[in-house]
């Protein structure tokens, strides 16, 4: 089913969720087979209504490592510029005005 809106509708149902925990509940099943749901409830004082439903099925594990790894190695390589940034800045103190370090 194509639906252009389904990320920003699952955004806004997360962001229900923290925002009006006592109205709006996420209940995540997951079962044996690798496979799990994730349903967005409201709850209506009178009545729970099941708002969306979204199945999942489990990724193989050499596609986790692999997200995993990617992600690791964003973080590293951004983790390098800023303190590589850091250092800059740190050496024109030193420079400009090294009252300034400790």
């Amino acid at each position: 089913v194509d639906f252009p809106e389904y990320s920003n509708v699952l955004i806004r149902m997360l962001n229900n969720c923290i925002k009006e925990p006592h109205s709006h509940l996420a209940v995540f099943v997951i079962e044996r087979e690798g496979l799990a749901r994730l349903d967005f409830i409201q709850n209506m004082e009178y009545k729970f209504v099941e708002l969306l439903s979204c199945n999942f099925i489990a990724s193989p594990e050499d596609v986790i490592r692999a997200h995993i790894c990617f992600r690791y190695n964003t973080l590293k390589s951004r983790l390098a510029l800023v303190q590589s940034r850091l250092q800059d800045i740190e050496s024109l103190i030193k420079v400009k005005n090294p009252s300034l370090l400790p």
